[in-house]
């Protein structure tokens, strides 16, 4: 599979994806072109022509911002800013991880059930080869601490402020999937990038079963569920739009049939329960 380009001009968004791996450019509204979530290395390339045919310049873009720091969100992230001398914000979470705390990220039987977002898209190998070196430029998730070999973020990113160089989109705290991730809003076209927090397959929202912190996790769903989202553009999975896109969301143990059956199944054998 080659590179995915989904551009949504009703919404000024356009998606950049290899497999499960999506980043977005926000090209419209106030202020210049936001990247967000440049979680793999080669996306310095991939956003070359992308940005030509969108007929933008790339030095008029802004900045470089992610919902949360887990390696393939942010991976992509430094070779990025050194191409087009943008600066990096972070979630302010995110950024204590640069000065030595912990991030906790999910393990294998959290990630178990989240395959049929794995497979709602046909494999890119160089998305998934991207990813693994990936963890070798920053982010966390393959190690137990933060890693970052570049210039430090300009910044943080803070629930109830707006995005750098975006003003219309509003910054919603999201933990959960990890304590560090945030969604952005943008109300007037009643969008959601909701990263890791919600996932989606077969065409619908899927508030994430791979988590952290349950209790988190469940005030998350709840504030997201609140918003009168028309388009729902997830960290991973293909966008979903429509009215009813929260109301039609699955719920973390919702998985979609069929292939959910069979992530819950290993989930459990991962974590060492057996079948049910």
């Amino acid at each position: 599979m080659s590179l995915v380009v989904d551009t949504m001009a009703e919404i000024g968004v356009t998606r950049v994806s290899r497999w499960i791996f999506n980043c977005y450019v926000i090209h419209a509204g106030e202020g210049g072109p936001v990247i967000v979530d440049a979680g793999l290395p080669s996306l310095a390339d991939d956003l070359a022509p992308v940005l030509a045919d969108l007929a933008i310049d790339p030095a008029a873009a802004v900045a470089i911002v992610a919902t949360h720091g887990h390696s393939d969100h942010v991976g992509g992230a430094l070779a990025l800013s050194s191409r087009l001398g943008l600066p990096v914000y972070l979630p302010a979470v995110t950024l204590t991880y640069l000065e030595g705390a912990a991030p906790r990220t999910p393990g294998l039987a959290k990630v178990a059930p989240i395959w049929p977002t794995f497979l709602d898209q046909p494999f890119d190998p160089r998305g998934a080869a991207g990813a693994v070196r990936g963890t070798k430029i920053a982010g966390y998730g393959a190690k137990a601490a933060m890693v970052w070999t570049g210039q430090p973020p300009a910044g943080a990113l803070r629930a109830g402020e707006t995005l750098p160089g975006a003003p219309e989109w509003r910054i919603v705290a999201a933990p959960g999937h990890t304590d560090d991730s945030v969604a952005f809003w943008h109300e007037s076209s009643r969008t959601l990038l909701s990263g890791d927090a919600i996932l989606s397959a077969r065409g619908r929202g899927w508030l994430t079963p791979e988590t952290v912190d349950a209790g988190s996790a469940n005030q998350t769903a709840a504030r997201l569920r609140d918003l009168p989202v028309a388009h729902l553009l997830p960290g991973h999975g293909r966008p979903v739009h429509g009215d009813e896109v929260m109301a039609s969301a699955l719920g973390p143990t919702e998985g979609p049939r069929g292939l959910a059956a069979f992530g819950y199944a290993l989930a459990r054998y991962v974590a060492g329960r057996g079948p049910s």
